[in-house]
């Protein structure tokens, strides 16, 4: 079948909603929200190029953030130059995104990343995904606690400070950042039938907010100062814990606080595969990092969009099956962020709601977006697949990547690290190359007509970190709307 080049949607949503009406949280409802995975990557379309820093690499670099959203990345690197570490930074530009990308990385959801210490030659993979609760349909939200255990591990500063800047953002607010203006207008159709979402990012009109509008979100802040204050047993056990479990019953979603305090981050060693004399590190099922793996090995060299095509043909028949996502998209919506620094530490991580918006419903109160639980419709996390290559010998760290847009992003970052590492092209000129994906349906995409395949956030060190830091290129995606921040020594 010929290459689609899908026509990106121009804001008349009627044609794709999924299903009107039932206000409760109900399988019907559900079901409904699981009509959004079988549009093909309609989320990534783009028809403008995102903001990008000047520089992608400089003398006397110290550390870089590159993140889905400017603001966050600049929080990020803030946070960085008071003192902090990659992980630090990694950990703040995440809490930002929770307030200006909700529809990706709201505290509802969760995700998985890898973290690098050269120093220690220690790399793990915190996994904190969105699981579904103990009586389904709803999941157990993960990012804060992963969050948590991530500044735990890796990091140098205080968790309270990392979380203080995004709840300033809720509570003084903001304009709306490209991204989330994309999303609300995508998807503000499922917006519509909660009010306390409907109040936040909708005008005086009833029109969802455009970008460079003003918008709080007090019962956001307020959430998020408990997390500043009282840590993770505030939110997984505390009052906020029992306020978000029995708002999200009052609306018929099954999440219990025992939900909350079982919730355990899962901290294991990453998938090691080799890669030329290095380890790509990737993670374990269920979440995608095979597909970046397997697909490293049908890479040669050719990197052609012809080339691109033919090893998704191979490759997401099996992945389908083993998923059992049947003829279901994966779900494309997620948000990342990448950090680096000079002394070795390094964090790729990627977040998701399991669908964009989550369920589209908050706990009463909380400002906190519910996500529904993962299911065989392509709603849930199986496409986050962060990536790193480094040496296990004598820790030296070359390439990190996190990408949102489903399976497509995923088989991106292969097409990146085979561009920098095979072909010894510059990090930047790897992210213009032009990408191509078959779905192994009969079904094959390319960037054509507006559509993006995938959006990545990467850093390439040529000669390695830390021992030759000024090689780092940092590098947020064109087709996205993020940044890619770089600080460098006094």
């Amino acid at each position: 079948m010929p290459a689609n080049h899908l026509n990106c949607p121009r804001g008349d949503s009627k044609h794709r909603h999924p299903g009107n009406g039932d206000p409760a949280w109900t399988v019907r409802r559900l079901a409904a929200l699981a009509g959004i995975a079988i549009l093909p990557l309609l989320t990534a379309c783009e028809n403008t190029r995102s903001i990008a820093s000047d520089a992608t690499q400089i003398d006397g670099f110290r550390a870089g953030v590159v993140a889905d959203d400017p603001r966050a990345a600049l929080i990020g690197r803030t946070v960085i130059a008071n003192g902090g570490n990659a992980a630090d930074g990694a950990v703040a530009a995440y809490f930002a995104m929770s307030v200006l990308m909700p529809s990706a990385a709201g505290l509802g959801g969760g995700g998985v990343c890898i973290a690098h210490d050269a120093e220690e030659k220690r790399t793990d993979v915190i996994d904190f995904l969105p699981r579904a609760a103990a009586a389904g349909q709803v999941a157990v939200p993960g990012n804060v606690r992963g969050m948590a255990a991530l500044n735990a591990r890796y990091g140098n500063l205080p968790f309270a400070g990392l979380v203080g800047p995004a709840e300033n953002l809720a509570l003084s607010g903001s304009t709306v950042p490209k991204a989330l203006a994309r999303d609300l207008q995508e998807f503000d159709y499922t917006l519509r039938e909660d009010p306390a979402l409907a109040a936040v990012f909708h005008d005086l009109n009833g029109a969802p907010l455009k970008e460079g509008d003003n918008f709080r979100q007090p019962e956001l802040g307020a959430s998020l100062g408990q997390v500043r204050a009282l840590g993770v047993n505030g939110f997984y056990s505390g009052l906020l814990g029992q306020k978000i479990a029995d708002g999200a019953q009052a609306i018929g979603a099954p999440l219990t606080i025992d939900d909350l305090r079982n919730h355990k981050v899962q901290i294991y060693a990453p998938v090691d595969t080799p890669f030329l004399d290095l380890s790509l590190w990737t993670t374990s099922a269920p979440s995608g990092g095979s597909l970046v793996a397997q697909a490293m090995g049908q890479f040669s060299g050719d990197n052609s969009p012809g080339a691109q095509a033919n090893v998704s043909r191979q490759l997401m028949p099996a992945r389908a099956q083993q998923e059992g996502l049947g003829g279901a998209t994966e779900n494309p919506s997620a948000a990342t962020v990448v950090a680096v620094d000079s002394d070795g530490v390094a964090v790729a991580c990627a977040f998701t709601m399991n669908a964009p918006f989550g369920a589209a419903r908050t706990a009463p109160g909380t400002g906190i977006i519910l996500a529904p639980a993962p299911n065989d419709q392509g709603i849930g996390f199986s496409a986050l697949a962060p990536v790193m290559v480094g040496s296990k010998f004598n820790g030296q760290l070359y390439f990190a990547s996190a990408a949102a847009g489903g399976a497509p992003g995923a088989l991106a970052q292969a097409l990146v690290l085979d561009a920098v590492m095979r072909r010894a092209l510059p990090l930047d000129q790897a992210m213009q190359l032009p990408r191509a994906f078959d779905d192994g349906a009969g079904q094959s995409y390319d960037e054509a007509g507006g559509l993006s395949l995938g959006r990545l956030n990467s850093i390439f060190c040529s000669r390695g970190t830390p021992s030759s830091p000024d090689t780092c290129q940092l590098r947020n995606d064109y087709r996205g709307n993020g940044l890619a921040t770089i600080l460098g020594e006094d």
